[in-house]
């Protein structure tokens, strides 16, 4: 048998005549691979779908002009505007400005819209630089209180030509009435948006000086670059001045990047659901090798080479992986198909891509097929390694070979990986990095040597796990515990594929217990406010600026403090970033501080900082500081005090009044209101009272600091569950590998189930039987990866604690028994189709099989 060709032939005829052995298999490289491949569709889609808004919207713009970076005003100045429309080379110009707000109803009743409100500048057609908006209904609008309304929005909410709206903003609340519609192409009934006149826009939204930015059409005559390179030299080096094409490019640009993160965040998880169906494929090429030894033997007899041997079973996993693959990419074409369905029921559509790149197929297709090539390597080469006289011989499938050496090795590597583990968690003296790397090497090892080492670990504890779980069923329960820990190669890998997921779950659950235990105890203890005042939470506006007064005015209040974020710094240091926090009332009276030197009246002009942000920069109370802002120097300011014990509200912050002749003097963005009852003031009749003065401004919210940090540990739950829900798709290939390892067990124990059914064991006691085994393996798998989570988990912790994770390690033991309970749930939910099929096994035809 020298010919490639019949072994070829052999090949292909082995994969048609086992259908539903492998079935599994491709099932576990398809879910992987559409993950893959869904990720990189999805985000081309959504890049299809923004570029496509991005250039619709820039659709007869020729040139864009705005602010630079080193200009020393925040827009472009409305004397250039009025130079600009009288340039003859320039045909029309628009003021390019859109404002964020929230809407109510003639009530005061908040209009809700998933794709959020904006107010922007109408331009009839005749006017229009850009893809004129459609006049559809009504008129155009006049001065400050009259706006026109997106179509679709507006018949979402039920609002008409004529109704009155609350417009409220960062600037505060006032009326306003629809006197018409308008559509584009891209009209969504989720977002309801609002056009004003320019004149009106500019007096209610801009300074008077500045405007955002313009957008020209070019004269007849007169090109796009020949516009933009005479602007250039005009304008100056104060000004940005682009072709509406290069924006669009830009902007597009700027969104694959962000998108990128996207892409490259999810395709992390296909990856780690590929790399759990490794260990599956691995398995089941294994158990297929094993049953098929005296197949190989006698091919071997025949004259088959080894070579050629394995090269046949190379070419079966190659087969698998290519179809398996090809079916991922159809399933991540189905994955966008669904998501794409989902935001269309929300008002955002997608647009009519799908994202299918020649670059999402063959990542799939080549991934696939090598992970698969891969896994099936090693059983391969045991087929290739087959002596012919094996033929003759009615040799049991399942012999166990010595596992002494790959015990050592897993044990030794294991070893190691916790050593690397724990000197990183507890190096305190060295870097973050430094530590962070160990731990990462640590948690390889650990993830490698328990792989080698979990045979052997299996023995006994599946063999402990057996005899309780099946002490209440008797011999069936015994049996199964002996089935459980026959093959412990083949035990401990299916139950890995488990561990993995369950690992990764673990530590994450430990992370998030940690962060909402640390958020929380800061939240509440440090500040002493009675209540906090927000805005929105989705950042969408910040709180009227008006409402402070309210708040102030309000019965029972003793004091408030505003905390607001703004473009200033003191001698070149900010809070964060360019920005830095900025109060007008006394911190003291609302914050907790473990001792204060100085003050931290912000009533009049200072900064005050924190104890150590002084230390750093060599501060002390009593100096003159530098200030600065929008880039110019604006004088000095004294630092008035500092405190310690208290991290919620920055490093530093200066006075409001200090800014009050600045370029930056209304430029400060309310983040909360701080309030402080009256003393003996009841809290409830104060909140009563606060709530009722805010009432009006709709978006405002009043909340202890409680709740005010069950609120910000809720966010950290929402994004936790982003990456469980990411997470069990790593749970379901690990599932499948179960329900794979139970079918291909049930085909090779066709003999023993026979002969159980010839000598009485009913079909009931065979389920029981496969369903205890299935239990085990799955209990089994959920307790090593619990032990490798909360392990690793700690050390990634405790490495964290140094940037800021200042709280003691929190273990989510509630989580830790679900789990454990749903790995016993899904051990029953795995065995469901094995033990129908094995309970199925006619007695005689077995033994005689």
């Amino acid at each position: 048998m020298n010919s490639g060709s019949t072994m070829r032939r052999i090949s292909l005829r082995n994969i048609g005549a086992h259908k539903i052995r492998l079935f599994l298999t491709v099932l576990a490289v398809v879910l992987g691979t559409s993950f893959v491949s869904g990720a990189m569709m999805f985000t081309n889609a959504l890049s299809s779908t923004f570029d496509e808004a991005i250039s619709n919207s820039l659709d007869g713009v020729d040139v864009v002009v705005s602010a630079s970076s080193e200009s020393d005003v925040q827009g472009v100045p409305v004397d250039t505007v009025a130079s600009l429309r009288e340039d003859s080379r320039i045909s029309a110009l628009n003021i390019n400005a859109s404002q964020s707000v929230v809407l109510a109803d003639s009530d005061a009743k908040a209009i809700q819209t998933t794709g959020g409100s904006s107010i922007s500048i109408y331009y009839s057609p005749d006017d229009a630089v850009a893809q004129p908006l459609e006049l559809v209904d009504g008129e155009a609008p006049t001065g400050t209180e009259q706006v026109l309304a997106s179509q679709a929005g507006a018949e979402a909410k039920g609002i008409g030509v004529g109704d009155e709206i609350l417009v409220v903003d960062s600037s505060g609340r006032y009326n306003v009435t629809v006197t018409g519609l308008t559509t584009t192409d891209n009209d969504s009934g989720s977002a309801l948006n609002l056009q004003m006149s320019e004149s009106g826009y500019l007096e209610r939204y801009t300074d008077g000086v500045t405007v955002p930015g313009v957008t020209l059409s070019a004269a007849e005559g007169t090109t796009p670059q020949e516009l933009v390179d005479a602007l250039s030299v005009e304008l100056g080096s104060n000004f940005n001045v682009e072709t509406g094409e290069a924006l669009v490019e830009q902007v597009t640009g700027m969104i694959k990047e962000m998108l990128s993160f996207v892409q490259y965040f999810l395709v992390a998880f296909g990856l780690i659901a590929l790399l759990v169906g490794t260990f599956i494929i691995a398995n089941t090429f294994s158990m297929i090798v094993a049953q098929r030894m005296r197949e190989f033997a006698l091919l071997r007899a025949l004259g088959a080479a080894p070579g050629q041997i394995t090269r046949s079973v190379v070419l079966e996993a190659s087969i698998v992986g290519l179809f398996g693959s090809a079916l991922g990419v159809l399933g991540g074409m189905g994955l966008v198909a669904i998501i794409s369905a989902v935001l269309n029921s929300f008002g955002m559509p997608m647009g009519s891509s799908v994202g299918l790149t020649p670059s999402a197929v063959i990542t799939a297709l080549v991934l696939g097929t090598i992970v698969t090539v891969i896994s099936a390597w090693a059983p391969a080469r045991r087929a290739g390694e087959v002596k012919p006289v094996e033929a003759m011989r009615n040799m049991e499938t399942t012999t166990v070979r010595s596992m002494m050496g790959r015990t050592v090795t897993g044990g030794i590597v294991l070893a190691l990986g916790i050593i690397l583990a724990v000197a990183g968690a507890l190096m305190t003296d060295s870097s973050t990095g430094l530590r962070s790397v160990l731990v990462g090497i640590g948690a390889l090892f650990v993830v490698v040597g328990t792989f080698f080492f979990s045979p052997a670990l299996s023995m006994p504890v599946v063999g402990g796990l057996g005899k309780i779980l099946g002490a209440p069923f008797g011999s069936v329960g015994s049996l199964a515990a002996t089935n459980s820990k026959r093959n412990p190669r083949r035990t401990a890998t299916t139950a890995f594929a488990l561990t993995l997921g369950i690992a990764l779950v673990t530590a994450i659950g430990m992370l998030s217990a940690t962060m909402k235990d640390a958020v929380s105890e800061m939240m509440e203890e440090q500040y002493t406010a009675d209540y906090i005042l927000q805005g929105p939470t989705d950042g969408s506006i910040t709180m009227p600026k008006d409402a402070d007064d309210v708040v102030r005015e309000t019965d029972g209040v003793a004091d408030v403090v505003t905390v607001s974020l703004n473009g200033a710094s003191v001698d070149g240091q900010a809070t964060y970033g360019s920005v830095t926090f900025v109060a007008d009332g006394d911190l003291g009276t609302v914050i907790s501080t473990e001792s204060i030197e100085g003050s931290l009246d912000l009533s009049e002009p200072g900064v005050v900082t924190t104890q150590t942000f002084a230390d750093e920069q060599g501060w002390k109370v009593g100096d003159s500081l530098p200030l600065e802002a929008a880039g110019q120097s604006v004088g000095e300011v004294e630092l008035i005090g500092t405190f310690t014990g208290n991290d919620a509200v920055g490093s530093m912050i200066i006075s409001e009044s200090s800014l009050a002749d600045t370029p930056v003097a209304d430029q400060a963005i309310p983040q909360m209101m701080l309030v402080k009852g009256e003393d003996g003031s009841d809290q409830e009749e104060l909140r009563s009272n606060i709530e009722e003065a805010v009432a009006d401004y709709i978006v405002i919210s009043v909340k202890t600091s409680t709740e005010y940090a069950g609120e910000t540990v809720a966010m950290i739950d929402v994004m936790m569950n982003i990456l469980y829900a990411l997470l069990a798709l790593s749970v379901i290939v690990a599932v499948i590998g179960i329900i794979n390892t139970l079918a291909l067990n049930v085909i090779e124990r066709r003999q023993e189930i026979g002969m159980l059914r010839a000598v009485g064991v009913k079909r009931g006691q065979i389920r029981t039987m496969i369903t205890l085994e299935s239990v085990q393996i799955a209990i089994y798998g959920a307790v090593i990866g619990i032990a490798i989570g909360l392990g690793l988990g700690w050390a990634f912790v405790t490495v964290m604690s140094g940037e800021g994770l200042d709280a003691a390690v929190s273990v989510p033991w509630g989580q830790v028994a679900l789990m454990l309970v749903g790995s016993a749930v899904v051990g029953v939910i795995a065995a469901l189709w094995p033990a129908v099929k094995a309970s199925k096994t006619p007695p005689l035809d077995a033994i005689t099989d």
